[in-house]
């Protein structure tokens, strides 16, 4: 019989999707591939023997291949494309003979039901519940012993399944559980899915700035990093992982704000940094490679400034990591960025599907091509090395790095995407902002931005006045002191609230009362008091000071020799990173500077100036 092709079934088949290349190994895509074309041609009018022998496939297949397209799958829709992927099962199997077997085989029991009409009736009008190892069931009993009845008085008593051990009990309970589930799936296609109050896209229609999602993604690549040793010469290091830091605007697509984090797990203050970045307008970075140049329409959705001022989303959604319900995250989160954050549960990635097809996206187009990319190890695929370039021979610059993916975020943002009918993200946010559409900023951006990423926290003030130890605060691994503190003994005991209002130098603390009125500056006492420093830093070097016991006791040889534990920890780093191995990862996120010079004595700046000491003998602990 030949087949007829007609305009409307032409198009039908056209409509199909065509198998993906990334879903199959390279061996396999050749021969999809061939075959694609080949059903292109026949589609647009070709012969069967012109097309086979164009594309040298046998006419044999050729035919089958058309055959098969213009079928109908289980689902009722036109196989179409997927006919090309070779020894694919379009129907469900089933036996070409009706006939009792007569013993046990693949597909016998549907054997038996196509053979047996009536046996096939009454398994499928049974809807009482089966049995389990706990529970018997009364109503399978009835149906099996009536099942067993049947094929007796037909002369079935030596055939399947009542040969078999259990007399085919097993057997019928697994047809009715497989017969069930794929009624239960056949219904559930059917049905429209239905709106839900815990849906924000379900009660409202999504607009630009509705909607921001934020998410991190660990990168797939195989880094190395040239690790600068004491003596001037370098060492490979592999960076343990590389975090991808992102936010994007729901109903355009448009990233808003990206951020690196390497060799190292983000915490809160990436994550409230990256929010105070959403917050401000994007200027280009100045590249450090000549050759690479941002596109010419770069473009960010800060650029709708208004006076300087930034437009902001209305709800802001992200997981319920431990960074981001942090004292520090959400409640900076909640009085400085306002709007509405959404936490949803960790490791559902439905729930922010912009973001997570975002980074999807942005693995297939960039990530896994750098030095040292591969596609990860899943339950299907093993894992696929996919650059040629390996990692240890093409070692990774952060600076480099941050140029190339903000080059690439600002240039996807005003590329098309197919979802969204050939409209980038700047034409979509730049219809509805030409419609009249309000955006939401704040005068007070300049300040919220700041306040973003300061650190909060309660402090109490120590001392003790029998004992001569002047007013103190301990906080993070420093003791603070002021002047304006001297004699005030009756401030010892009294709890405050404290920042540190410059986060890239937390040496002095600001103390605040319960109506935020500022009372105090503290300044930070030796060995925190000589070199500017975050609170990364500090960790890392009162880390540093712990783990070596180099602060010396005796108060007569710290006079003689202050040594500042920040510079100390810089220059240990340097001359021990040949042999420790979580240097790497410091170096690698940007915490370590240039080299300092050889000097252990280093001069002191003097913030407690005019502090008047007390009379007679007292501890300086």
């Amino acid at each position: 019989m030949k087949l007829r092709l007609t305009e409307e079934l032409v198009e039908h088949i056209r409509a199909t999707p065509k198998p993906d290349e990334k879903a199959f190994v390279a061996e396999e895509w050749p021969a999809i591939d061939d075959r694609i074309k080949a059903l292109d041609d026949l589609l647009s009018g070709a012969t069967i023997s012109a097309v086979a022998t164009r594309h040298s496939i046998d006419r044999k297949t050729i035919s089958r291949l058309l055959r098969n397209a213009v079928e109908r799958g289980v689902d009722g829709r036109y196989i179409g494309y997927q006919a090309c992927i070779p020894f694919k099962r379009f129907a469900p199997p089933t036996p070409q003979s009706a006939e009792v077997p007569a013993n046990a085989h693949a597909f016998a029991l549907e054997m038996l039901l196509r053979a047996l009409p009536v046996v096939a009736e009454m398994l499928h009008a049974f809807k009482k519940a089966l049995p389990t190892r706990s529970c018997k069931s009364p109503a399978f009993n009835r149906l099996y012993h009536s099942i067993a009845a049947i094929l007796r008085q037909r002369g079935y008593d030596h055939h399947y399944p009542l040969n078999t051990t259990d007399g085919g009990r097993r057997a019928i309970q697994d047809y009715l559980k497989r017969y069930r589930a794929r009624l239960e799936s056949e219904a559930g296609a059917e049905q429209p899915e239905t709106g839900s109050i815990t849906r924000v896209d379900h009660i409202f229609t999504l607009r630009p700035f509705d909607r921001f999602e934020y998410d991190e993604h660990r990168i797939d690549l195989d880094a190395w990093f040239a690790l600068p040793l004491s003596d001037g010469t370098f060492r490979l290091e592999l960076v343990k992982c590389i975090w991808l830091l992102a936010i994007f605007d729901v109903a355009s697509a448009s990233s808003v704000a990206t951020s690196l984090v390497v060799g190292r797990k983000y915490d809160s203050d990436d994550v409230c940094d990256l929010i105070a970045r959403s917050l401000k307008v994007w200027e280009p970075r100045e590249l450090v490679v000549p050759s690479m140049r941002y596109s010419e329409r770069a473009w960010m959705p800060s650029h709708l400034a208004v006076d300087g001022v930034a437009p902001r989303g209305l709800l802001l959604a992200m997981d319920n990591d431990s960074s981001h319900i942090s004292n520090m995250t959400r409640e900076n989160v909640t009085d400085f960025r306002l709007g509405i954050t959404h936490y949803g549960r960790a490791g559902i990635a439905e729930t922010r599907a912009c973001v997570e097809s975002r980074f999807k996206l942005f693995e297939d187009e960039i990530s896994r091509y750098i030095a040292g990319g591969y596609r990860p190890e899943t339950h299907q695929n093993e894992r696929i090395v996919v650059s040629t370039l390996p990692g240890d021979r093409y070692p990774i610059l952060v600076n480099v790095l941050e140029d190339l993916y903000d080059t690439y975020f600002t240039a996807a943002n005003v590329s098309d995407r197919s979802t969204r009918d050939t409209r980038t993200p700047k034409m979509l946010i730049d219809e509805y902002v030409g419609s009249g559409a309000l955006l939401w900023q704040s005068p007070n951006t300049q300040e919220q931005v700041r306040r973003l990423t300061v650190r909060r926290m309660r402090v109490t003030i120590r001392g003790s006045k029998r004992n001569k130890v002047p007013p103190v605060v301990y906080q993070d691994y420093a003791r603070y002191r002021s002047p304006q503190l001297m004699g005030q003994w009756s401030l010892i005991g009294r709890t405050f609230n404290a920042t540190y209002e410059n986060p890239s130098d937390i040496r002095e603390l600001t103390l605040w009362d319960d109506e935020g009125k500022r009372l105090f500056t503290l300044h930070a006492l030796a060995p925190y008091a000589s070199a500017p420093h975050t609170f990364k830093i500090r960790q890392r070097a009162a880390a540093w000071n712990r783990a070596n016991g180099a602060r010396p006791h005796r108060p007569s040889e710290a006079a003689e020799v202050v040594q500042d534990n920040v510079l100390a920890y810089h220059e240990a780093v340097r001359a021990a990173a040949a042999t420790t191995p979580w240097a790497t990862g410091l170096i690698a996120g940007g915490a370590i500077p240039g080299r300092l010079e050889a000097s252990r004595t280093v001069p002191t700046q003097a913030p407690l100036a005019g502090l008047r000491p007390l009379s007679g003998k007292f501890s300086l602990r």
